[in-house]
């Protein structure tokens, strides 16, 4: 039953896509819209590595971006640092 439904589906697939091929047409552009769709590769954003590890999935790398600017900015904790001073002052 299994496969008399996948065999069904394919035929049915193929019908729709037998259709719409068929409509293409030069004239109305349909034809150069088809090719650019079926032409086009996915372009993949690279991975982000950073020294605490590497995000893969773009659902990830927001995260790592958080990550890393949270250790990279923190408050000054101890006003009397002489740098935090000498900056106060020259502003």
């Amino acid at each position: 039953m299994q496969r008399s439904v996948t065999r069904r589906l394919n035929v049915s697939r193929n019908d729709q896509w037998s259709t719409t091929l068929e409509s293409l047409g030069p004239v109305d552009q349909s034809l150069w819209r088809m090719t650019e769709r079926v032409m086009r590769v996915p372009t993949l954003s690279p991975s982000l590595v950073t020294p605490g590890r590497i995000a893969h999935l773009d659902s990830e790398k927001p995260e790592t971006i958080a990550d890393n600017l949270e250790a990279q900015i923190q408050p000054v904790t101890d006003p009397s640092v002489t740098a935090v001073i000498e900056n106060v002052d020259v502003a």
